[in-house]
């Protein structure tokens, strides 16, 4: 893969014993792989962080990144798991020899940080490097270098002691970070001016939606497809069509609330409306800035308005 014409995803995992580890790191690999197959130009690197030590769970041997090409998802997978183990037998004999004011003085993501940023500054390097000669690589990049970063959060505390210099240069580069808190103990009051500075987004677990993997994927992963409603002169803007599962019980216009009874499959019945795609054999249709479902009665009523 030619590294000036991918980008990456950086996840970092502050990790404090709150949530289950091989299931988070489970949870964030489906993620990967969702992320990796569906975005196209795409890699990803994960760390994980712990009472103030860090490592590279992937890639972290120099074979790991051949992977992405092949989409060797279980040799990935193998590797993380393997570096896991690793890291784990080995941090408590680690710890034991770092007195209490040194360990007291790291502060891994910004380290993490700081090594994102001169990959960034590498990436740049490249590109003015190969010049026009690049162009036919770079033919979609028009809005430059599109890495990103989610930190996922399992601790109470917040990042009091982030270097807001490394957020101000990443906010430069326009890095997003976007940050999942899974402690319902955190205020998150710096995770969020994180997000709202970098223009990423904030989330947070909550009883009602406690699948770390099922939000990750239903909210962080930018599908491209464009719905476009000019030609049919609707007052929608563009909205992102995300392919979304429905149930049968959710095959219901939102507006005058019937619901489609016959026994045809939801994709015969079922699509989202976009400039290609008539509205005459279909009976229901999604919008996607409405986040609603409608009839193609109603529809047609919501386009005249």
């Amino acid at each position: 893969m030619n590294s000036g014409n991918h980008h990456t995803l950086y996840i970092i995992l502050n990790y404090a014993l709150n949530d289950n580890i091989f299931e988070l790191i489970s949870s964030i690999q489906q993620f990967c792989f969702s992320f990796i197959s569906l975005s196209l130009q795409y890699d990803f690197q994960l760390y994980l962080i712990y009472n103030n030590t860090y490592i590279l769970l992937f890639p972290s041997k120099l074979k790991d990144p051949t992977y992405f090409i092949t989409s060797n998802y279980s040799e990935i997978s193998k590797s993380i798991s393997d570096t896991l183990e690793n890291f784990f037998n080995n941090v408590s004999q680690a710890e034991e020899k770092l007195s209490n004011d040194f360990k007291s003085s790291i502060y891994p993501i910004n380290i993490i940080f700081k090594k994102i940023l001169l990959e960034l500054n590498q990436k740049n390097k490249s590109k003015n490097a190969i010049g026009n000669g690049n162009f036919f690589l770079s033919a979609n990049e028009t809005n430059g270098i599109k890495d990103r970063i989610l930190i996922i959060n399992d601790s109470e505390n917040d990042f009091e002691n982030i270097n807001q210099k490394y957020i101000f240069l990443l906010k430069k580069e326009k890095i997003k970070i976007d940050i999942l808190s899974l402690n319902k103990n955190n205020n998150n009051n710096i995770s969020k001016s994180i997000c709202l500075f970098t223009n990423g987004f904030f989330d947070n677990v909550t009883n009602e939606k406690s699948n770390v993997g099922q939000i990750l994927i239903q909210e962080y992963i930018p599908l491209k497809t464009k719905e476009i409603f000019r030609k049919n002169k609707i007052n929608i803007k563009d909205s992102i069509n995300y392919n979304k599962s429905i149930s049968d019980e959710s095959l219901v216009c939102g507006k005058c609330h019937k619901s489609l009874n016959n026994n045809n499959s939801i994709n015969n019945n079922f699509q989202n409306y976009n400039n290609n795609n008539s509205t005459s054999n279909t009976r229901l249709i999604y919008l996607e800035q409405e986040k609603n479902t409608f009839c193609k009665f109603c529809l047609e009523k919501l386009k005249k308005q």
